[in-house]
């Protein structure tokens, strides 16, 4: 409970600085007190933002780094450890973060060689410890502790500019079944599905419900809808408004829906400015 009113604390003097000068370097400290707080996307969004006033602030790609490797972007975190080193140079922090990340994406060989080394120059450390731990029972095991899908990492933000990637880039997502582009009469537009799914039936549930939807809340005045979530016992469909389309979203029900907002959102935003 002290630690999250630190972090608040900290959040708000953050914040005070940074609009009485929008400018500041302070928005890497301010996205490190968001990360911490677990709201990783208002973290992505405050570093994004102050790193396209200061691209070459190292201690900013550090964060992102960091904030990277939580949402299980493994590459994505890497490359933005890589700008931090550029611009500031190596350092323990640096380097066992690099451990995480590569431990994350499999390579628990070269993680302990660079643990092995820090631990030369600081054998009493706890961290270092922990981690060549880690590592050991991941070796013993056989079973790595790193997200398969993460690591192929196919389907990058940047990579997509049509519908078509948009569909086959929520595809490549972890616990993801299957996207679909719905136009209004259920005709499907794009999609990318598991062999098992038949995409007419899905794109007429997703019309159907859709127009309910509509139907339903208009008539009390509530407005356009914005997002559908339909849990079933073996799949969940998430179904959201895009311009004229419809994005349909199939999922396993153990799927993370958190990670899979902050994905979708930051997707459709990403759309969003290549159809204005």
């Amino acid at each position: 409970m002290q630690l999250s009113a630190q972090i608040d604390e900290r959040i708000q003097k953050c914040e005070e600085v940074l609009s009485h000068n929008p400018e500041s370097l302070i928005f890497a400290a301010l996205s490190d007190a968001y990360r911490r707080k677990g709201d990783l996307a208002k973290a992505f969004h405050v570093c994004n933002q102050g790193l396209k006033l200061h691209p070459d602030y190292g201690p900013g790609h550090l964060v992102i780094a960091k904030i990277n490797l939580e949402r299980g972007m493994y590459s994505e975190a890497e490359k933005e450890l890589a700008l931090a080193v550029q611009a500031d140079g190596r350092t323990k922090a640096t380097e066992l973060l690099l451990t995480q990340i590569l431990m994350k994406k499999g390579q628990v060989e070269d993680a302990k060689k660079i643990l092995e080394k820090l631990k030369i120059t600081d054998p009493e450390s706890q961290v270092i410890d922990e981690l060549l731990k880690s590592i050991k029972k991941q070796i013993d095991s056989d079973k790595p502790d790193y997200d398969v899908m993460a690591m192929q990492e196919c389907w990058q933000l940047e990579k997509v500019v049509d519908l078509k990637d948009g569909v086959h880039y929520l595809k490549s997502l972890p616990g993801v079944m299957g996207a679909l582009v719905v136009g209004t009469d259920g005709l499907v537009l794009e999609s990318k599905l598991n062999p098992s799914y038949k995409e007419e039936i899905i794109g007429a549930i997703a019309a159907g419900v859709t127009q309910c939807v509509k139907d339903g809340i208009w008539g009390i005045g509530f407005g356009e809808y914005e997002r559908i979530l339909i849990e079933a016992e073996n799949l969940a469909f998430w179904i959201m408004r895009f311009n004229q389309q419809t994005f349909v979203l199939c999922y396993a029900p153990e799927a993370n829906l958190g990670a899979l907002r902050i994905r979708v959102s930051e997707l459709l935003e990403h759309l969003s400015k290549n159809f204005k």
